[in-house]
């Protein structure tokens, strides 16, 4: 018999989270943000598993209704965790799990399943280390469509804004949020406009978008993560976990402003903002650019598999 996910069983999520997981340390914040405030929990599709009053397995399912005006793709949904106690395994739990997320998934017109990668996601897919992960996943038809990297990169000696003639690398205004998502929804239409949205709807200022004006005009963006960031992206997931840590990404500049090198530039204007509060680590999440990153002196910190299933 299963039992529905509420926040009563926070702790409980939490420590199960910590003994399957214990490269990905989570923490009360994180689990608060990422799940009890998201509007995207698919309630009727999430589930705890418990033998002998101890929670010993949980999934929680998500999937996307129409925020902000913005809509994304309606046939895809996402789990967002599936974990069994390592003491409990064998004993079908898992499967009992992911049918019955798979079940309310289907039943609200989803076609398309994903693990990890969903919207306030905590991993973006299976870590590749985690060997029972990526066999389970398969078990259940699932494939890997890419494999995908976390970076991350120290920093010591002072860093400077790059220089380009007519270009700026700001930080964004708060009387410049329009500017910002006219920007978005032009160049960059989806996902990354929706959480431009979200941002500034859970209080944002502007602080954590470094904009590059060519002429004054914003052509392009990086997003950058900190203790006081108003809603912290997932490249701030584990931070916990390092000195002194700031994330970068998503970033992109728009089409025609590509031929300048201001993606790589916008990167060091990042880094340089952070550095002036006080980072000394810099964090990349969920990327397959591995060639240019490490180019830029960044180094693999973990591998995740990508893994989708079609149910249509």
């Amino acid at each position: 018999m299963l039992k529905s996910v509420t926040k009563e069983y926070h702790k409980e999520i939490l420590d199960l989270w910590n003994t399957c997981l214990p490269d990905f340390r989570l923490t009360d914040r994180l689990l608060e943000q990422n799940t009890w405030q998201s509007p995207y929990v698919l309630h009727e599709g999430s589930a705890l598993k418990e033998v002998d009053g101890k929670v010993v397995g949980v999934v929680i399912a998500k999937m996307w209704h129409e925020t902000h005006g913005i809509s994304l793709n309606m046939e895809h949904g996402w789990i967002q965790m599936l974990l069994v106690h390592p003491d409990y395994r064998q004993q079908e739990i898992g499967t009992e799990l992911y049918k019955f997320a798979e079940q309310a998934l289907l039943k609200n017109g989803v076609k398309k399943i994903q693990i990890g990668g969903d919207l306030g996601h905590l991993l973006c897919g299976v870590p590749l280390a985690h060997q029972a992960g990526v066999a389970f996943a398969e078990m259940f038809g699932f494939k890997q469509v890419v494999e995908s990297v976390d970076f991350t990169k120290s920093i010591t000696e002072p860093l400077s804004l790059p220089e380009k003639d007519n270009v700026e690398f700001v930080l964004l205004e708060k009387d410049e949020q329009q500017q910002l998502l006219e920007f978005m929804e032009q160049s960059f239409p989806g996902r990354w406009t929706f959480e431009a949205y979200d941002y500034f709807a859970q209080g944002g200022t502007g602080r954590d978008y470094v904009v590059v004006k060519w002429e004054g005009k914003i052509v392009g963006f990086c997003r950058i993560n900190d203790e006081l960031s108003a809603w912290k992206g997932p490249n701030y997931n584990w931070a916990e976990q390092f000195d002194q840590l700031g994330g970068i990404g998503p970033l992109g500049v728009n089409e025609d402003y590509r031929k300048y090198g201001l993606g790589r530039a916008v990167i060091e204007a990042a880094e340089f903002y952070l550095q002036q509060r006080g980072k000394k680590t810099f964090f990349i999440d969920w990327t397959d650019l591995i060639a240019f990153y490490e180019k830029l002196g960044y180094t693999v910190w973990k591998n995740y598999g990508i893994f989708v299933k079609q149910v249509d």
